[in-house]
């Protein structure tokens, strides 16, 4: 008896057969497990808000829910071409707020260069939060 390798196998005629690896990247998503998981986010109206304390940003509690949003927001805002700018604040629930706009710092969105009634994309941040510790 002769041994084979792995990954060989013999045929009828005692020849290897070479088996044929396929690079992950190159596998249909449909053979792989579900690994892509879909973001949620919407696209709301940004108020500046004198009421706001700077780096926090106030939300209706149910939008919060619907996007998954504990702690922190990212706003993405789109300036015309290829710009776009990303800013991550602390959230604070608000039934005040109507559900279709996020308040933030007057001041703050002033200096960023966000004009007030602009629209744009709120989303949970991506990747998992980093706490630097003492």
């Amino acid at each position: 008896m002769s041994e084979s390798k792995p990954g060989e196998s013999k045929s009828s005629e005692g020849a290897p057969q070479r088996r044929l690896l396929i690079p992950s990247f190159l596998t249909p998503s449909g053979i792989k497990g579900e690994e892509k998981r879909e973001r949620r986010e919407r696209r709301l109206r940004i108020r500046r808000r004198s009421d706001v304390d700077e780096g926090k940003a106030k939300i209706h509690p149910e939008v919060l829910k619907e996007l998954g949003i504990e702690d922190e927001v990212e706003i993405v805002l789109v300036g015309g071409g290829s710009r776009e700018r990303k800013y991550v604040l602390k959230v604070i629930p608000s039934e005040d707020v109507p559900r279709n706009e996020v308040w933030c710092n007057e001041e703050e969105m002033r200096r960023l260069g966000v004009a007030d009634n602009s629209i744009a994309t709120i989303r949970k941040p991506l990747g998992p939060k980093e706490e630097k510790g003492t």
